[in-house]
């Protein structure tokens, strides 16, 4: 599939889940995200949850202050969340409940949607910060059980020697996190604007992390190079949870495209980040 349409595909199916809201709520310190925002310390009545297909009241907790909302989320995307993987936000595909992924959104100011696609309903939030970072976030549901779940981000403009905001999702944070990925897979078009597409699997946590953009790749048509540390990425998708909704493309492997083991691709991304660049085979993209 030609990585210009399959873009399209995707940017088709991200307007339906996670539409067009723009909406600044201004900023509460990382370091208390885990304990507001854990699904053990969302407020419940005491009724019992006998099986997940039965959960219990749910009471909606107090919305944080804007100011101190707009803050925990950017701690959020910053620093990751120390729970069990794969989880977000306190959310665990599998163990949270609708309802209780409802109320760490609600705590943070942030509205869930219902939407239905492909005869299929999904929840989802999104969330634009004002220099230019967006995210939105799409729960699977199956039972009032969370199954799966999908965030997309947009990145900021990227500045020398800044890091990013999204530093929790970057290839370096969830290699020293996760170790070595299951498996990497690229994708190159050489149309007008040379789209490039890096994604990385941890089969292990059920992870799946995907890195596009658009006029990033240096080098020659031989042997373009990327640097994914420090390039300007269009996009980031990660996946999380057993047979993720909407996967990406799994793109050619990176023995096939680098002369790199997965030791030596991640001893890379793990480095220096000026150093994080590599080259790949023209020849392997068709």
């Amino acid at each position: 599939m030609k990585l210009n349409h399959r873009v399209c595909v995707l940017v088709i199916v991200n307007i339906a889940l996670f539409g067009c809201v723009s909406k600044s709520l201004p900023p509460t310190p990382a370091q208390t995200a885990i304990q507001t925002l854990s699904p053990t310390q969302v407020p419940l009545t005491a009724t019992p949850v006998p099986s997940p297909t039965q959960t219990a009241t749910l009471t909606p907790p107090a919305t944080l202050e804007p100011e101190q909302a707009q803050e925990t989320i950017q701690g959020l995307l910053r620093e990751p969340v120390d729970c069990d993987a794969p989880c977000f936000w306190g959310i665990v595909p599998g163990q949270t409940t609708l309802g209780e992924a409802v109320n760490i959104f609600t705590r943070l100011g942030l509205q869930t949607k219902k939407i239905r696609l492909d005869k299929k309903e999904f929840y989802s939030i999104d969330h634009d910060f004002d220099n230019g970072v967006s995210i939105g976030v799409n729960l699977t549901t199956q039972d009032k059980l969370v199954e799966n779940l999908r965030i997309y981000i947009t990145p900021e403009k990227q500045k020398a020697g800044v890091p990013r905001m999204w530093s929790a999702y970057s290839p370096e944070t969830l290699i020293k996190r996760y170790g070595l990925p299951s498996r990497v897979g690229f994708a190159v078009d050489r149309g007008p604007h040379h789209a490039f597409e890096m994604v990385i699997y941890f089969d292990s946590v059920d992870l799946i992390a995907e890195y596009s953009g658009h006029n990033i790749l240096g080098g020659t048509v031989a042997s373009p190079q990327v640097c994914p540390l420090t390039d300007q990425f269009d996009s980031v998708g990660i996946w999380m949870g057993k047979n993720p909704e909407y996967p990406p493309y799994e793109g050619i492997p990176l023995d096939k495209v680098t002369s790199m083991t997965m030791e030596e691709f991640s001893k890379l991304i793990t480095g220096t980040s000026n150093n994080a660049c590599f080259n790949l085979k023209g020849e392997a993209f068709p």
